[in-house]
């Protein structure tokens, strides 16, 4: 498994749980960190809500479904001078942290499941 992963200019790296943009930490909780390295380490991938309630919070996600969607939002909000990446909603399908210069991924991209990681 990769620990350090760079999309443009926002960095994560899993051996510390530190994220930067641009070389500057910005502030996560641990459930934000693993919801942005899930999705970051299934860039420009469709990945189902599920896959990532599981990673950030285990056996138990199940419940935590519904929270997911304010957790991406705060991350959203603290993740908007990363350039050129966003975190997309795939309505019905999940979400994907892609590039804004390159087309949305489609209904039909290979959705991933749960990861182990």
């Amino acid at each position: 498994m990769t620990a350090l992963l760079t999309l443009g200019n926002l960095t994560i790296d899993r051996s510390t749980y530190v994220v930067s943009i641009e070389g500057v930490p910005i502030d996560l909780t641990y459930i934000e960190f693993e919801i942005l390295y899930t999705l970051a380490r299934n860039q420009q991938r469709v990945t189902s809500r599920e896959a990532i309630a599981h990673s950030a919070w285990g056996d138990g996600h199940r419940n935590h479904t519904r929270n997911l969607t304010v957790h991406i939002s705060r991350l959203r909000k603290k993740l908007k001078d990363s350039h050129p990446f966003a975190i997309r909603t795939i309505p019905k399908r999940g979400y994907s942290i892609t590039d804004l210069k390159q087309p949305a991924p489609h209904l039909d991209t290979e959705m991933t499941g749960v990861t182990q990681g």
